[in-house]
């Protein structure tokens, strides 16, 4: 399989995740048979992206009659997802097209923090403008440009800032993460494991077989059909639970509670994957621990992340313990001072857990440190 089409049914809001090798160049035809009429556009990437990408995008979109085409860059790195880079972009958003008839497309050419913030931007813009997600990383093909959730980074708590705002359409083209280094893969990885361990048993078991390997080599056989599969999962997850008001979205946070507090707090040392990689094996410690899981799902797990080149602890440091801990309770998830913690049954299996001792949350922390 090299191809492959994915729609996330929401009702008016629905929109297809197109998968395939060779897409960029397309593009704009891709669009117009998608009904995007617009002939103005504004793309926002980070520099070594564009730098790769942007010609070929708007060679593309100049072949679709679009007239003008804006450049936007904002850092790479999880750090440059903040206030001050959201702000710069509605910004240049408003600089670029300030006559109210004028409605851009936005189009997101980046990996999770360019998809994030980009759509936050296109979300207020104007009190929203139609945007595109092209992601360039693996983490974002398999995760973060589906589902609508966008975000920045404030106050020292990751994604406090945000909406719901889902994209007209992702264009996933594989061929983008040829230029990935082997870092983002093994980071992106993460996630993929992350959907096995607690949405599908058989991607799980894929993945114990040789197919991890070929993921990494990114062989493009079965890097389309790992791709397609964890979109399939999130999208109907999302179309069950598209404002994560059922507790349904959840899964999805399998490793994040702890993981997203251990990265914040190690002040992005680690990259996304390689942090959730972390708090899934804390988040499995914690569940053996309740008597949720087997320790069996534990031996499972950790040798698969292992051999994905994923940390499974992180070196401690004076202060890391009580940092970890104060920005988990700023979890979304903990409701009326309770923790909510999404923990593994079996493999492909979940169950959500709340008001867990702090105590047994404490040692799980503690246990991935060394």
């Amino acid at each position: 399989m090299n191809s492959a089409r994915i729609e996330v049914d929401l009702g008016p809001r629905s929109y297809p995740i197109v998968i395939g090798s060779g897409l960029l160049a397309t593009l704009g035809k891709t669009l117009r048979a998608h009904g995007l009429r617009q002939t103005d556009a504004f793309v926002i990437t980070n520099p070594q992206v564009g730098g790769l990408y942007f010609e070929s995008v708007r060679a593309a979109l100049e072949a679709a009659d679009f007239r003008r085409m804006v450049r936007h860059e904002i850092p790479t790195s999880e750090e440059g997802k903040n206030w001050d880079e959201f702000s710069g972009t509605c910004a240049a958003l408003l600089a670029a097209f300030p006559d109210t008839g004028s409605v851009p497309l936005v189009i997101l050419l980046g990996g999770g923090v360019v998809g994030d913030l980009g759509g936050f931007a296109a979300g207020v813009f104007r009190r929203g403008v139609p945007f595109v997600q092209i992601p360039t990383t693996l983490l974002a093909a398999v995760d973060s440009s589906v589902g609508g959730k966008v975000a920045v980074n404030f106050g020292g708590v990751k994604n406090i800032m945000g909406i719901f705002n889902q994209p007209r359409l992702v264009v996933c083209d594989l061929e983008l993460l040829r230029t990935l280094d082997p870092r983002e893969v093994r980071s992106g990885t993460s996630e993929v494991i992350k959907y096995g361990a607690v949405c599908s048993a058989s991607l799980f078991d894929q993945l114990e077989g040789e197919d991890l390997e070929k993921l990494l080599a990114r062989e493009p056989a079965v890097l389309t059909d790992i791709v397609a599969q964890c979109v399939a999962l999130k999208a109907r997850v999302v179309e069950q639970d598209e404002f994560d008001k059922k507790g349904i979205r959840n899964v999805l946070n399998f490793g994040h509670t702890i993981g997203h507090a251990l990265e914040l707090s190690a002040e992005y040392a680690l990259t996304h994957g390689e942090a959730i990689a972390i708090g899934m094996i804390a988040a499995t410690r914690l569940a053996v621990k309740l008597g949720v899981c087997a320790p069996a799902f534990l031996e499972r797990l950790q040798p698969l992340i292992e051999r994905a080149g994923l940390p499974i602890s992180f070196a401690d440091q004076p202060g890391l313990f009580d940092r970890v801990v104060r920005a988990m309770q700023m979890d979304k998830k903990f409701r009326d001072g309770k923790n909510v913690f999404v923990l593994p049954t079996t493999v492909g299996a979940w169950q959500q857990v709340e008001n867990v001792d702090w105590a047994l949350v404490h040692e799980a922390v503690r246990s991935v440190f060394h």
